[in-house]
């Protein structure tokens, strides 16, 4: 089977997708719920769930097929470039989760600032 431009661009699209629901998932602190998320991605239901689900992730994942069906997405992950560019999104998806997850609570304070805070203190 051939993968088409559409595809690559499919794929573009929804693992754009996939990382914005990752990172908005962690900003608002529900981090249950990005097992969930690579699990639709990736099209993936674990055998004792597969009855339980809703029809909000059966609809996801239907969704997904249409626009890149689970084959496509295969081949495509056959691809060197292709596996080049989303361990890339992956590292700066993390670096983005890192700052969100862990502030730079320990960076100076600028110096205009700290005289801000002296003045206001007198």
């Amino acid at each position: 089977e051939n993968v088409s431009p559409e595809d690559v661009k499919a794929l573009q699209s929804l693992y754009r997708e996939h990382c914005e629901a990752i990172l908005d998932v962690v900003v608002n602190l529900q981090f249950s719920l990005i097992e969930k998320l690579w699990q639709t991605f990736w099209r993936y239901s674990p055998p004792d769930t597969v009855e339980g689900a809703t029809v909000t992730e059966n609809s996801s994942v239907s969704e997904i097929e249409a626009r890149l069906p689970e084959a496509q997405l295969l081949l495509l992950c056959r691809n060197e470039a292709v596996l080049k560019w989303m361990s890339t999104c992956d590292h700066l998806m993390y670096q983005v989760l890192v700052e969100i997850l862990i502030p730079d609570v320990l960076r100076p304070i600028p110096s205009a600032l700290t005289q801000a805070i002296r003045n206001f203190a007198k």
